[in-house]
């Protein structure tokens, strides 16, 4: 496709820039893509990764996971220099970057033939943007499809799949769940919402108490669920060009749902004023919303805030399926790696139950489908909704761009909530950008 040829050029010209390697043994990638081509070529390429692996990488992660002043920098940061001592002759930099800066950070340096051999992203999207630029290595050359599916959870797997190739190795995953103030459903008779209607029932009800309704997220990731709900994956991603279909019938109806709890007050006041996940929490702790859209990383947010505040979290509420949006993070390895075999086995490690002491820190939840979540949530038991909801959590589209997309459903979001369209009219509106940001990147 042209796009591709652009790229190409563009990264070439970047890379005459730029030679920073990414670690010191091996040959480069270029030279290897050309010892692949035969099945047996790449099945030696995947036994290789199963060797013991010596050599250096450098590894890109957000601040708080490097930062060895606290307890979740302390534990990464053994569970790396542990395996540098199982791996004689490895050595492994850390670097860090914040949660916001990471994606260009990385793909600024790999642009330029360097970067690190491995960076975290989050899974909503950013890996799609990265290797649809070429900028991160395939896994087919380092292990097979069906290999992956064993392992890990389908929704955050799906996250780094592009044009049928998996470029992301999931690490740990999240949902959104409904969070709800007890007391106040209490007060009021209403028993936890498990379907729209119910929850439409609520809102009316918590309304006219002269109470607050929802709050989340000012962005499209809690509103994907609703889509997914009702059979909807907002865009097609199953042919060669994706295809938009939130003005479908199925799409129609969710976002008619979406905009009759918005016009009827459905949303708190705070959302327009909601793009950080701590005004969320403040919203919701404080008593201003009585339900909240969020993950598990909600719950401590609201705690530190109001820690007395007797609220529950249960599942989604279901529309014609149960569906949720999955959050969370995903390993990846450069394209320039001069040693991907030993990227491939160090993610493995830090996955495996040799990794789990990190995710304990703060309670997080492992994507490997055989992961102890029983273990995991001992003393947090109020968090296993969200592992209830992991068979189906959907991950946002699979799309070149997506934070575009995001914004895109979002604003046309707030111009219902500000009152400035009807619900017709900003689908209709909506789904016009939606297709002209798809035309755009996939010429």
């Amino acid at each position: 496709m042209k796009r591709r040829k652009v790229i190409a050029i563009l990264t070439a010209a970047a890379m005459i820039l730029g030679t920073a390697a990414c670690g010191d043994s091996g040959g480069s990638q270029e030279d290897k893509t050309g010892e692949k081509d035969t099945s047996e070529e790449k099945e030696s390429s995947q036994e290789t990764g199963s060797k013991e692996q010596s050599g250096e990488i450098t590894l890109l992660m957000t601040n708080d996971w490097v930062d060895e002043s606290t307890d979740l920098g302390t534990e990464f940061t053994k569970t790396i220099r542990q395996y540098e001592e199982e791996h004689p002759g490895t050595k492994i930099t850390l670097q860090g970057a914040s949660q916001q800066d990471i994606k260009e950070s990385f793909q600024t340096a790999a642009l330029a033939g360097g970067g690190a051999d491995v960076v975290i992203m989050d899974n909503s999207g950013h890996a799609i943007d990265l290797a649809a630029m070429g900028l991160l290595y395939p896994l087919s050359d380092l292990t097979s499809a069906e290999e992956l599916v064993s392992q890990y959870q389908e929704g955050p797997l799906n996250s780094g799949k592009f044009q049928g190739e998996y470029y992301s190795v999931p690490w740990y995953m999240d949902c959104c769940g409904l969070y709800y103030n007890k007391e106040r459903l209490d007060e009021l008779g209403l028993a936890v919402p498990t379907n729209w209607d119910e929850l439409s029932a609520a809102l009316e009800k918590v309304k006219e108490a002269g109470y607050g309704g929802i709050i989340t997220y000012q962005s499209a990731y809690a509103f994907y669920s609703f889509f997914y709900q009702n059979e909807c994956p907002v865009i097609d991603t199953s042919g060669e060009t994706p295809s938009v279909v939130i003005d479908n019938e199925q799409g129609t109806e969710a976002w008619n749902y979406i905009c009759d709890m918005i016009t009827k007050g459905g949303l708190v006041e705070s959302f327009k004023e909601a793009t950080t996940w701590d005004k969320v929490y403040e919203s919701f702790a404080n008593g201003e919303a009585t339900f909240l859209l969020g993950g598990d990383w909600c719950a401590t947010g609201v705690d530190e805030i109001n820690p007395d505040l007797d609220y529950g979290i249960a599942t989604m509420v279901g529309g014609k399926t149960q569906a949720t949006v999955l959050g969370g993070w995903t390993w990846n390895i450069n394209a320039n790696s001069k040693n991907p075999e030993l990227a491939y086995d160090l993610i493995q490690y830090i996955n495996s139950e040799k990794g789990d002491p990190i995710l304990d820190v703060e309670g997080k939840i492992s994507a490997r489908k055989d992961f102890d979540y029983g273990k995991a949530l001992e003393g947090k038991e109020r968090l296993k909704v969200f592992t209830d909801e992991f068979p189906y959590t959907c991950a946002r589209p699979a799309v070149i761009n997506e934070k575009a997309i995001d914004e895109l459903i979002t604003n046309a979001i707030l111009e219902v909530d500000y009152g400035k369209a009807t619900a017709e009219e900003a689908l209709g509106s909506l789904t016009q950008k939606l297709n002209e940001n798809i035309a755009s990147n996939y010429k």
